[in-house]
């Protein structure tokens, strides 16, 4: 019986692990610098890896995009921030390796915030 609580113990802090990560995650997302682009993202008109986001700020990273700094905000929601977004290319410095890519270098940086203080030399 003893053993049999240990397993459901453990079952259960997985789900409740798994149910504070998906109240946390959508909280930290991205927003845009300009006004258009912003509005675009805050409303969530834009579809992800849509053209012409390069460069600008956003309450999450859609798919086929990267980052290259992030900065708490309060547009995001509370305790949340925005990121920006980069179009991966060889030699970028990003603070994430997209889907498909790899690196060649690695170098500390505060831009990343504190999850991941280090940039990485896309390779593609």
């Amino acid at each position: 019986m003893t053993e049999r609580n240990a397993v459901l113990r453990r079952i259960l802090t997985v789900l409740a692990l798994a149910a504070v990560s998906l109240i946390i995650a959508p909280s930290s997302i991205p927003a845009h610098a300009n006004p258009v682009s912003e509005k675009i993202a805050l409303n969530g008109n834009s579809a992800p890896g849509a053209s012409g986001l390069d460069g600008t700020w956003s309450c999450y990273v859609p798919s086929g995009y990267t980052w290259d700094q992030v900065e708490p905000t309060g547009t995001c929601g509370s305790l949340s921030y925005r990121y920006r977004l980069r179009t991966p290319v060889s030699g970028l410095w990003a603070c994430a390796i997209p889907f498909g890519w790899t690196y060649d270098s690695v170098r500390s940086t505060s831009v990343c915030g504190s999850t991941s203080p280090y940039q990485y030399r896309l390779l593609g």
